[in-house]
């Protein structure tokens, strides 16, 4: 087995390592670089053979370089003759295009699985979709990992009392009842929002008590945060104690940042899932990262001893 990192995904990866050598695992990095012409084209190389062997590429499916660079890493593990080629995609990018939502619209999620499946990705291993109907776009093996299992310790570290688990949508409920089942004195609730358009809502009602409780919002993405900040506004008005969030992957664009510092939240909790968080993270003494590696190398040691991987992602 070759363990290999996207340019953005070094980090990470040196974590998954070292998880890995702590469970005895005798494995190393592999040596991988990314040529770059003068016209921004991207030429992938593996640095040692992989020829016969399991090779996993840790790589992002997000941006519109890093989605190059992992398609060209993918072919040229193919062409160097790789036994079985894993695509470790922390976060999937395109998940919220799972659907047609609008006329003439693409279904991005479906075209990104025909995509990889046709330069050869024979498997993929990712966390927390957007929607987890998207795993049925394959026809190869989906790992598709529980997200949560990243942030209960430390919640449970912070001692809370008064608990409501809050899903800021019908989207997030299946997330959020996990928490209820960890934390089982939690009440539940949720809020009704309505869309003008992406990234706007246009009203928000809540469904369940929130007064005197210390909230904990729970989603799987962060991408502007607008939601979050009125979601938060919503539960402090209502009489709630505190008010804290908590979502696996920290897209944090445009004004997430300024949103975050400016907002009610005592805390707004994320994963390493997109690479450049640990830098915004720098920008805002709210926003915590907490590592997905764990869960990422439980599951690569499950599948290289060809034992479940159900319970990497048991709650």
């Amino acid at each position: 087995m070759k363990i290999f990192a996207s340019k953005n995904y070094y980090h990470l990866t040196q974590k998954i390592i070292k998880n890995l050598q702590d469970s005895g695992k005798d494995i190393e990095q592999g040596r991988y670089k990314v040529d770059v012409f003068s016209d921004g084209e991207m030429m992938p190389l593996f640095q040692e053979s992989i020829r016969d062997r399991s090779t996993y590429v840790v790589g992002s499916t997000s941006t519109p370089e890093e989605i190059i660079e992992t398609m060209l890493a993918i072919d040229a593990a193919k062409r160097s003759g790789a036994k079985r080629i894993v695509l470790v995609a922390p976060f999937q990018g395109y998940s919220r295009q799972d659907k047609t939502d609008h006329l003439r619209s693409s279904i991005g999620a479906k075209m990104f699985a025909d995509v990889f499946e046709k330069i050869g990705m024979d498997s993929l291993i990712t966390i927390d979709l957007h929607a987890s109907s998207i795993q049925g776009f394959y026809n190869v093996p989906v790992v598709h990992l529980n997200g949560n299992r990243i942030f209960f310790d430390y919640f449970k570290s912070l001692e809370l009392e008064d608990i409501c688990i809050l899903a800021p949508d019908q989207g997030a409920v299946r997330k959020a009842s996990d928490y209820c089942k960890v934390f089982q004195d939690s009440t539940f609730a949720i809020i009704n929002k309505k869309r003008i358009k992406p990234n706007q809502i246009h009203s928000m009602e809540m469904y369940g008590d929130v007064a005197g409780k210390n909230i904990i919002m729970v989603d799987d993405m962060a991408d502007t945060f607008g939601t979050g900040v009125k979601g938060g506004e919503l539960v402090m008005e209502l009489g709630a104690k505190s008010v804290r969030a908590v979502m696996t992957h920290g897209v944090l664009s445009g004004p997430a940042i300024d949103r975050i510092n400016s907002s009610v939240f005592e805390s707004v909790v994320v994963s390493d899932t997109i690479s450049g968080v640990h830098n915004k993270a720098k920008l805002s003494d709210k926003l915590k990262v907490i590592s997905c590696a764990g869960v990422l190398s439980d599951s690569i040691l499950a599948i290289s001893k060809k034992s479940s991987v159900h319970e990497v992602n048991l709650v």
